[in-house]
């Protein structure tokens, strides 16, 4: 029987921790951990796409963010590609995935967006987040979102176990695992075991 695991992504400016995870909370299996960049190397794209964007004319800073999104899909798509065939030459079925979401919606007026610091910190999560979402769709993956803040509740809910047992168990995988065991590790770990059972549940709905 082919073994299914879930992707989980935590998103920073730039870059994304991603692991993939199969089993459930009580035998957790990290099958790869590792930092993706989501601009290609050597981009000439800045990183914080929106501040850069925010000190030029409006029809600058809108060739500048959409060379961005452009340029941000095609390192995602790659990134995820990669993960999903290393890990589909081992046997195991990638068909979910789930992203740590930011909670701001982003106008879509970029003139807007410039006009607010606070907004332009959003729209670059949000920029790198949607790269995310779009590489993993095109894949034919189920996307599941869900918040930072929110996420261990969640997870152990849609397990039917306790939040500090969830937790307790992702923290001591560290042991089997090795360093690095960051925070980004241990939340992009939770996002993949919601994925896992909310895809479960829904093909046995």
């Amino acid at each position: 029987m082919t073994q299914r695991a879930a992707l989980g992504f935590k998103l920073h400016t730039g870059w994304a921790a991603l692991v993939a995870v199969a089993g459930d909370p009580e035998r957790i299996q990290v099958l790869l951990r590792r930092r993706i960049e989501l601009l290609p190397p050597n981009s000439a794209i800045p990183r914080f796409v929106y501040h850069a964007a925010s000190e030029m004319p409006l029809a600058r800073a809108t060739e500048l963010v959409q060379s961005g999104r452009e340029a941000s899909l095609q390192a995602a798509s790659l990134a995820v590609q990669d993960a999903v065939e290393e890990l589909s030459a081992r046997g195991i079925r990638i068909d979910v995935c789930g992203v740590l979401a930011g909670s701001t919606v982003v106008p879509k007026d970029l003139a807007a967006i410039l006009r607010s610091h606070p907004m332009i910190h959003s729209a670059e999560g949000a920029l790198f987040q949607g790269a995310i979402v779009s590489a993993c769709e095109s894949r034919g993956l189920t996307v599941v979102l869900a918040r930072e803040r929110e996420i261990w509740m969640r997870a152990a809910a849609a397990w039917g176990i306790t939040e500090s047992g969830l937790r307790k168990n992702v923290d001591g995988l560290r042991k089997s695992l090795g360093p690095p065991w960051s925070a980004d590790h241990k939340v992009s770990t939770a996002i993949a075991l919601l994925a896992l059972k909310s895809r479960a549940s829904a093909k046995t709905a």
